[in-house]
């Protein structure tokens, strides 16, 4: 039996393992495009390396699939997202993480898009 394949986790794939290499190799610049302020803390490396750990995480239900572990990302990234967005209603941060919102949020959708077609 062949394992179904969901296109939107290897973008979700995709879309961590360049966010987790500019944060840990170049956090600066990514966060210059973003116009929030440089840092030399050592946390945005350490969260660099966090999302790219998540990588390993999402290409391996890319190949393996697993339905309930796939929503369970769906929900968490919604989470996720919820945060980012009250961050920015509470003054906490700048209105550019949104931006990354509406990303994660595209991406998520499209993921229960294509479990409930399966």
């Amino acid at each position: 039996m062949q394992t179904k394949r969901y296109p939107s986790l290897l973008g979700q794939f995709f879309y961590v393992v360049i966010s987790g290499l500019q944060l840990l190799f170049i956090p600066n610049i990514l966060l210059g495009i973003f116009g929030l302020e440089p840092t030399s803390e050592i946390w945005i490396r350490v969260l660099g390396l966090l999302v790219l750990a998540l990588s390993f995480y999402y290409y391996a239900m890319y190949k393996n699939g697993g339905k309930e572990v796939i929503r369970a990302t769906v929900q968490g990234r919604l989470f996720f997202c919820t945060g980012l967005i009250m961050f920015v209603i509470l003054g906490m941060a700048k209105p550019v993480l949104i931006g990354f919102a509406v990303a994660e949020i595209g991406l998520a959708l499209w993921t229960l898009s294509e479990v409930r077609k399966n």
